[in-house]
Formats: structure tokens, sequence, C-alpha cells
């Protein structure tokens, strides 16, 4: 269920709203899950396209009675373990691991899903090597002003060393990266006033913010698009160092910064993704590459390190924000 909760910012609902498979009279299966190296299997959420004029819910369009399987495959392709999946009682279409597995790094895994009616859905990813978070620079820092004094002004910005496994693939590791505020945002009123909202959000984020319809809860995950490793710093040591971008920061305070190498799927998913955002006209929307055999969706593999950075807001009067989480 976190990896669900993670990657939702990744607008999958939304996403799948825009393929013109859902223009179709008869609907498909949409999947959505995550596999994590070295962590336990999380959950696979099941649900159907909608058609263009329909509202898209997970909830009403929730895939019940399925039988859910993971398969991990030996290096023949044989099927080497199985994870069977049982339907959560709390919510339709959520189902989740019946017995604790670990994901395997770049171990290649089968998802198969039987629905009641209709085909088998299948889908198969390959996990990433583990990345490992080596060591962090600028722990506490500040936030830009945004006027500066002078162009030597603008406080250091934070950097994660990471040192990444070999990619099986045959390019060069894709990373997203990914910040999210550790603040107790349930001790703050979800919609506060303009005013309020400014001792806690960036200037960026701030500008966005419509105390009538946002809350503070919906800025809480932000995430980059697609960055090739040779956007960062590589070391002789074969660390690779990122420096965080005060674009990706939305919350001044206590923010986990998470490095993700992606498998084959997520990169697909999110390069078409991308592609979707920037068409102008509906018959130029292009479909998302699903990698999925009788449905759409995601069923996707990553490998991730993280480090935490305190942000301090640049003009501080001393009680603008708890610093803790």
């Amino acid at each position: 269920m976190r990896r669900l909760l993670l990657f939702a910012i990744f607008g999958l609902a939304a996403l799948v709203g825009c393929d013109t498979a859902a223009l179709e009279t008869e609907s498909q299966v949409v999947v959505e899950a995550y596999l994590e190296a070295g962590e336990p299997m999380d959950s696979v959420r099941l649900t159907r396209t909608a058609r263009a004029s329909a509202e898209y819910t997970p909830e009403r369009t929730a895939v019940q009675g399925a039988d859910v399987q993971v398969q991990r495959l030996n290096d023949s392709g044989g099927v080497a373990a199985t994870v069977p999946y049982t339907e959560t009682d709390s919510t339709d279409g959520l189902y989740i691991p019946e017995t604790p597995a670990t994901v395997k790094p770049q171990g290649t895994y089968r998802l198969r899903a039987a629905p009641p009616e209709g085909p088998v859905v299948t889908a198969e990813t390959t996990v990433p090597a583990p990345v490992e978070a080596v060591r962090t620079q600028n722990d506490t820092t500040t936030y830009p002003a945004p006027e500066p004094d002078d162009e030597n002004s603008d406080p250091p910005q934070f950097e994660l060393t990471v040192r990444p496994g070999p990619s099986a693939l045959e390019r060069q590791n894709v990373y997203v990266l990914t910040s999210r505020s550790l603040l107790d945002l349930q001790s703050i009123p979800a919609s506060p006033p303009k005013s309020v909202a400014g001792r806690l959000l960036t200037p960026f984020y701030l500008d966005q913010y419509d105390a009538d319809s946002d809350t503070l809860a919906s800025f809480r995950v932000n995430s980059s698009g697609l960055l090739n490793e040779a956007n960062f710093t590589s070391n002789d040591d074969g660390t690779v160092s990122i420096t965080l971008p005060w674009l990706a920061v939305a919350f001044y305070g206590p923010n986990q910064i998470r490095a993700s190498v992606v498998d084959n799927n997520l990169y697909d998913f999110l390069r078409t993704q991308s592609a979707q955002q920037m068409s102008l006209a509906p018959g130029e929307i292009p479909n998302i590459d699903a990698d999925i055999e009788n449905g759409t969706g995601i069923f996707g593999s990553f490998a991730e390190a993280s480090g935490k950075v305190l942000i301090r807001p640049p003009n501080p009067t001393g009680d603008d924000i708890p610093l803790r989480p």
C-alpha cells in the first residue's frame, strides 16, 4: 500500500483516462503494482478503464474476485517461486500477499491476474540492482531568498551520493527523484489561509496554492521526471552525486529525498506519460506504453536510496514552522 501512495504522483488514473483504449466499448483491466528491490512485496490494485464520458475512480471500477499471484522466474524462464495474493476486506480491488516475501534484486517477476471475466492479465519486470546511500552533504541548509544580496549568496544545496548497482539493461541507469515533507501536517489545518501556508510552503508551491481548493497534504510528495545518470556527477569511486534542485522542495522543515532507479516498465510508462502531457490535440495523444498483456497500467520495479535534509526558510521569524517531523 505504501508504494501505491508513493507512485500515485505519476497520475495513473488520469493517464489511463487519456489512453485511447479507454474509448473502447469493452473495458480493460488496469494494473497498478510496484516491486522495490530488497523490500517486502507490496500490494496489487486492479480496476477497469472507464469510458471517456464516465468518472474514473478506483472504488467504482474495482476488479473483485480475481485470482492474483506474483511469480519469481528462474534463469530459464520457469517459475522458481509463487506468492499468492488475496483481496483485502477494506479496499475493493486491492490485493496483498498471503505470505511475506522479499523482492530479490535483479530478479525477474511475472504478475498473473485472472479476473472473474475476461482473459488473464500478465506482465513481467526485472528488478534493478540495489542502490546504496553512501553519504549526504548540506543536510541542513537555507532556502534561497527571493532577492539575494549578490550572485554568490545562494546557500549550498543538499547532495545525496549513491552507489548504484550494475545496470542489466542496454542503457545507463535512469532515476526519479522524490521529495516528501516529514512535517506533522495533522497538527496543522488542512487548508490554512495563504498567509499561514506561506510560512510552510516554498515560493513556487505557494504561488500554486489555493486555500479554497487545495490541502497542504496534496503538496507533500513531489517527483521529478526521468533523469539519466549522465545528469549527475560521476565520481572516481563509482558513486554518483545527486544535487537536489530547489524546485523539488515544496515545504520548509524536514524532508526525505529518494533517488529511485527504475526498470524498463516504469521507464516506458513515465516516458509515454510525459509525451501525453505534451500533446496539444486529442488526435495526437499517444497510448501509454504499458508492457502488460491483456490489460493496461503499470507493473514496474525500482531500487532506491534516500537521505534527509532540513530546509530552513530564508527569513525565519523564530516560530514560523515546526522544524521537527
